[in-house]
């Protein structure tokens, strides 16, 4: 069994095989299919042609069940949604909503078990995490 990824508001899976499949909603209020990969630090995306983003737009993520809004409570430029791995253990992937930007972290018991990606020291030492 390969990780699940969850929307933590409908627990529905959001992923297709080694797709992480999102609405984005651009500055503009235009939305669009985005999809992620799965594999930690492969930052390559893919998305709807009629969607226009660019490297530094900020990107709002929204779940494609339920249309709940994956931001972080306390720092927008983050978004959030659930992993559970093959053991079954659950945790919070938290990530960069700014396009272009490299930042993962794996949150369990609100402390953060592993990062991936160039931008990591631009979140790190915030307070988001403590509302997780």
């Amino acid at each position: 069994m390969k990780n699940r990824y969850i929307c933590p508001k409908c627990r529905n899976n959001i992923n297709i095989e080694n797709n992480i499949v999102l609405i984005a909603k651009n500055e503009f209020d235009q939305k669009g299919i985005i999809m992620l990969q799965t594999k930690f630090g492969d930052y390559s995306t893919k998305f709807s042609s009629d969607f226009t983003i660019i490297e530094g737009d900020k990107v709002k993520f929204l779940c494609p069940v339920c249309h709940a809004n994956l931001s972080n409570l306390k720092n927008d430029c983050l978004a959030s949604f659930n992993i559970i791995d093959q053991s079954k253990k659950e945790s919070l992937l938290v990530f960069s909503q700014i396009y272009g930007e490299k930042c993962t972290y794996v949150i369990e018991d609100k402390v953060v078990k592993k990062s991936f990606g160039d931008d990591l020291g631009k979140y790190i030492d915030s307070d988001w995490i403590l509302l997780i």
